[in-house]
């Protein structure tokens, strides 16, 4: 393997190549290709990777060996083209229902954030952390100055709430205006905020929010091109089995134990958001939903 591969695609790429599976002779091995990471510090995905790889885990025995891979770098939109046009196999992009049926592509059918990305706590610019304290209402926090990655979902919820909002480009450059105080607030659901966290801990400028809790719903799948019904059926199934003994939960609870004891999740102030009316309804998650605020 390369030694010039940023180190966080370095130890992706090692361990899918671990998860490649060995066993029986098979006709032909299931390959899956998930979204590269945007840069070394980037860890959004890895929960959903590990869920992916936990699915084609449970689905082994019954549909054979599967191999694991990462695409190119690239931003959202352009993976949506990607993804479209089946110029990689099998290529899975989460995204949520209006971006995935919009670029034609099909989901799997099974919540992949189990609901918890429905809490998102924000990153700060320090010398503006009382300011946010002493944000009470939904219009006062809305007033202050967010940033997001451009088209992505959030923004679409956050614009229908008034709120102050700038679109950026690049992931990098979102926790760099926080910090450089261009922006006030990037609110990051709590999947992701405990490894962003730790990745720019030493950022100066950078503080993690200690008061404010946003809520809103953003329903998100894998989708794929819809001629890869094999992957769709397989990954879908293996979810739905991994959800059922357990094990899902698990690990979703391992990628939250960064993030839950630093977060205090109960003791934040809660202001929940009204999401506009979606116009694409893909299935009833409130089966797999499992909600942080409730849990022990």
């Amino acid at each position: 393997m390369p030694a010039s591969l940023p180190l966080t695609r370095r130890r992706l790429l090692a361990g899918l190549s671990a998860v490649a599976a060995t066993g029986p002779a098979w006709a032909d091995e299931l390959v899956v290709t998930l979204r590269a990471p945007d840069s070394d510090n980037d860890l959004r995905n890895n929960y959903a990777r590990d869920a992916v790889k936990l699915a084609l885990e449970k689905t082994r025995a019954s549909d054979g060996p599967y191999r694991l891979q990462l695409s190119a770098p690239m931003n959202k939109p352009r993976a949506l083209i990607e993804a479209a046009a089946r110029t990689v196999p099998n290529f899975l992009i989460i995204a949520g229902p209006e971006a995935g049926r919009a670029a034609g592509l099909a989901p799997v059918l099974f919540p992949i954030h189990l609901g918890v990305n429905r809490y998102r706590v924000c990153f700060v610019h320090g010398p503006r952390q009382e300011a946010v304290r002493e944000a009470r209402g939904l219009e006062a926090v809305a007033a202050l100055r967010h940033v997001q990655g451009r088209d992505w979902p959030d923004v679409a919820v956050l614009r229908a709430n008034g709120f102050n909002l700038t679109e950026v480009n690049t992931y990098d450059a979102m926790f760099e205006l926080v910090a450089l105080g261009r922006a006030d607030l990037f609110c990051r659901n709590v999947l992701e905020v405990g490894a962003e966290f730790q990745a720019h801990q030493d950022v100066k400028g950078l503080a993690l929010d200690d008061s404010l809790l946003l809520a809103y719903d953003l329903p998100q799948y894998l989708y794929t091109h819809p001629g890869n019904r094999r992957a769709i059926e397989r990954v879908g199934r293996g979810l739905k089995l991994a959800f059922a003994d357990g094990s899902l939960q698990a690990v979703l609870r391992r990628h939250l134990q960064p993030s839950l004891p630093l977060l205090d999740l109960p003791q934040r102030r809660l202001i929940t958001l009204q999401a506009p009316k979606a116009a694409i309804v893909e299935m009833n998650d409130k089966p797999f939903q499992i909600d942080l605020l409730r849990q022990p």
